[in-house]
């Protein structure tokens, strides 16, 4: 028997949160070979990650940090990006992760996904703290995080180190 994934609905119609399956491996991978230059702008990894589809399916089927919950971002049926929470050591603290396809940019997507991963993550999961860590130069990042309530918290080499505490968020 198959588990349902996780399916988040945001504030917007057009836009909900789903846990990775196996069936979106081909919308993930297109996405990321489409974006490769865009993604790795910014220091992000994903594209050297997933050099090709099977590495995508393998990913989903056997994910390197199965506590991490990955979901994509869908906007109309249509994969947009991804959003996910990574457990940290520190109980009840996680790490928050995003990237979103250029053509997707500016239009409030991130925002909104962050937003609903970081409400999810406060009282659901119930975390007490969750982090995050941008490039310096990657201005659109940083203002996703300060919208949601992330401030920073420290300044390490080339990255701004975000954080927000659950009774922090609104």
């Amino acid at each position: 028997m198959n588990k349902q994934p996780l399916v988040i609905t945001t504030e917007r119609d057009d836009v909900l949160l789903r846990e990775y399956v196996v069936e979106d491996a081909d919308a993930i991978f297109l996405l990321i070979d489409r974006n490769r230059e865009h993604l790795s702008r910014w220091g992000d990894v994903t594209s050297s990650k997933y050099p090709n589809l099977a590495s995508v399916v393998q990913s989903i089927r056997h994910p390197v940090s199965p506590g991490r919950l990955r979901m994509g971002i869908w906007r109309r049926n249509e994969f947009v990006g991804s959003v996910n929470l990574q457990p940290l050591p520190a109980p009840y603290h996680a790490e928050v992760g995003y990237w979103l396809g250029q053509e997707y940019t500016g239009s409030g997507l991130m925002t909104t996904a962050v937003r609903k991963i970081t409400a999810y993550a406060f009282e659901t999961i119930e975390y007490f703290y969750l982090k995050a860590n941008v490039r310096k130069e990657n201005l659109p990042s940083q203002k996703v995080l300060e919208r949601v309530g992330f401030r920073v918290t420290s300044i390490a080499d080339v990255y701004l180190n975000y954080g927000l505490r659950a009774f922090e968020f609104d």
